[in-house]
Parts: structure tokens; C-alpha cells; sequence
């Protein structure tokens, strides 16, 4: 029973959703803050991730047509469509749409592809890529739309933090957890704790339901389910093969907004934040609709593609 229920991933997004919202975040009296647990509950989840694949063997050569793709969908379409949102209002509220617009795809969008079936190796070395390119692309939107630019210093530190991190830990949790099943339950432990923390933390901000909250969820429905449906609907009637599918509509709908949230605080103040606070609940919604209704056979697709070890149950 407790194992049905931790491995279903869109109940335990639900559930931690609820939770959060009904009674707010963390403690404020922990000794970690909630952006320090959502950046662990993030390294946690991408290690488990990774450890289904043999990242010695990762070459970026077999890989060009999806890092190109992952480019085109992360950083032309979404970053585009969140710009369009971001002129829809004024002031800290566009400055934070703007952030939203620069960071790369979420780095769980390797989790998510692992779970649904997608071209999890492929995902893995587009966004290591992504992060990368990163490194000029954010500086440069941000520059350009907000006059500020993102400091790559804080930029190096959330690719050490999502990306070389769990790389490192990865292959050695490999030799420890070699269960699929297992690995699932824990990635949904580990994202449970982040919508915890995430959405928690701005419970006031979410709950409090004005005209401009209404026109931010407008937006960022626009911005995740909009597209992605019909970023869907478009690759299926093209007959796009269903492990690239998954990770597209992946790298085409999740921002990192919690990069996005933090580079606002940071930057600008904490009403520029709104915005990603905002989407963070949306995505939420979204990967438990896509979990559930787009890609609900995921584990069996997985196993057919051999994206996890033979032996696992």
C-alpha cells in the first residue's frame, strides 16, 4: 500500500501541493531555509536519475539532433512565449517574467523523462549543454529586457549545485539502489519535499486571489499547459517517435523556475519572484496532467526501451 503510494508520482505531487498550501512550508526555525532544502531535494532527485544511466559512455555526437532540439524548445519557443507573457504586465512583475524567459529547462526534466519513458541519456546531455549556453544566453535576456545582467559567478554555482553534483554522486548510488521501482519511490519522495519547500514558502502570495494573481495563473497556463498541449498534439499527429515526444514536451514547458525565483530575489526584489512562484504551482498541475493523461505508461516504456537495468522488477 505505502509503496503504491510513493511510486505514484502525480498522487505525491497532489498530495504535496495540498499539504503546502493548507498549511505553508517548512518551520522558519530549521536550521535549513527553504531554498536550501529545495536545492537538495533538486540535487537528490537528479542524482537518482542519472544513476539509470552509464555516464562513461555518454558521448555528445549521437546526441546533436536532440541538444539542437532541446535548444530550439527551451530557448526560442518557451523563452519567446514567457517574453510575450512578460509585456502582459508592469513593473517587478515583468522584470520577474523576464527571469523566468532567461533560465534554462528545469535540470528535472531528466527525472521526468526517466519516468515517463523518454530519452533519458539524451535529455541528460542536452541540458549539461544547455546549462552551458546558459552562461551567455541568461546574461544576455536579462541584460537586454531588464538592463541588469545575471552574474555568471551565480550561474557557475547552480551548475555545480543540478548538474556536476549529482553527475559525481550518481554512478556511486548506482552500486547501492539498482531497484527501478525503488528509485522511483525516492525521486517522489525527494520532489515532494521540493514542492514543499517551494510552494510553502510563497503560501500567502498564493492564496491570496486578486485580479493580478488571476492573470498570472492565466498566464503561466498559457505559457505550460497552452504550449505543451499543443506542442503535443502537433508531434503526435507528425508521428514523432514517443521517447523523443516525452522529451521535448519537457524541455518545451519546464523553466527552472526555481533558478528563476532565486535570480529575482536576488536582482530585483522579492514581487519580481511572484512569477515563478506562480508557474512553480502551475508545473505542478501540469506534470501530474501529463504524468496521468500523455504519458501514463511510462515505467512500461521505459523498461521496453531498456533505459533501466534488466534485472529491475
Amino acid at each position: 500500500m505505502i509503496g503504491a503510494i510513493l511510486g505514484n508520482s502525480s498522487l505525491m505531487m497532489f498530495a504535496a501541493l495540498v499539504l503546502a498550501l493548507s498549511f505553508g512550508g517548512f518551520p522558519a526555525d530549521l536550521p535549513l531555509k527553504s531554498g536550501d532544502i529545495s536545492m537538495i531535494s533538486l540535487v537528490v532527485m537528479l542524482t537518482l536519475s542519472l544513476s539509470s544511466l552509464d555516464l562513461k559512455r555518454m558521448r555528445i555526437g549521437p546526441h546533436v539532433k536532440g541538444i539542437r532540439n532541446a535548444l530550439l524548445l527551451s530557448f526560442v519557443l518557451s523563452t519567446g512565449i514567457t517574453l510575450a507573457m512578460a509585456f502582459l504586465f508592469d513593473g517587478d512583475l515583468r522584470q520577474g517574467w523576464i527571469l523566468e524567459a532567461s533560465v534554462p529547462a528545469a535540470v528535472s526534466v531528466i527525472t521526468f523523462s526517466y519516468l515517463w519513458g523518454g530519452n533519458t541519456e539524451s535529455s541528460a546531455v542536452s541540458l549539461v549543454v544547455m546549462y552551458f549556453v546558459s552562461l551567455a544566453f541568461t546574461p544576455l535576456v536579462t541584460l537586454a529586457f531588464t538592463g541588469e545582467a545575471v552574474s555568471e559567478v551565480t550561474l557557475l554555482y547552480y551548475i555545480g549545485m543540478l548538474i556536476v553534483l549529482p553527475m559525481a554522486f550518481s554512478q556511486l548510488v548506482k552500486r547501492f539502489i539498482t531497484s527501478a521501482a525503488l528509485r522511483g519511490m525516492l525521486i517522489n519522495i525527494a520532489f515532494f519535499v521540493l514542492v514543499v519547500a517551494v510552494a510553502g514558502a510563497n503560501r500567502d502570495v498564493l492564496l491570496d486571489v486578486n485580479p493580478v494573481l488571476l492573470a498570472l495563473i492565466a498566464a503561466a497556463f498559457v505559457r505550460i499547459f497552452g504550449v505543451g498541449l499543443v506542442f503535443y498534439y502537433c508531434c503526435k499527429r507528425k508521428g514523432i517517435a514517443r521517447k523523443d515526444l516525452v522529451t521535448g514536451t519537457l524541455f518545451a514547458t519546464y523553466k527552472n523556475t526555481g533558478m528563476a525565483a532565486s535570480l529575482a530575489l536576488v536582482l530585483i526584489g522579492p514581487e519580481a519572484a511572484v512569477p515563478a512562484a506562480v508557474c512553480m504551482v502551475v508545473e505542478v498541475f501540469w506534470l501530474i496532467f501529463a504524468g496521468k493523461v500523455l504519458f501514463s505508461d511510462g515505467y512500461l516504456i521505459a523498461k521496453d526501451q531498456k533505459l533501466v537495468e534488466s534485472g529491475d522488477p
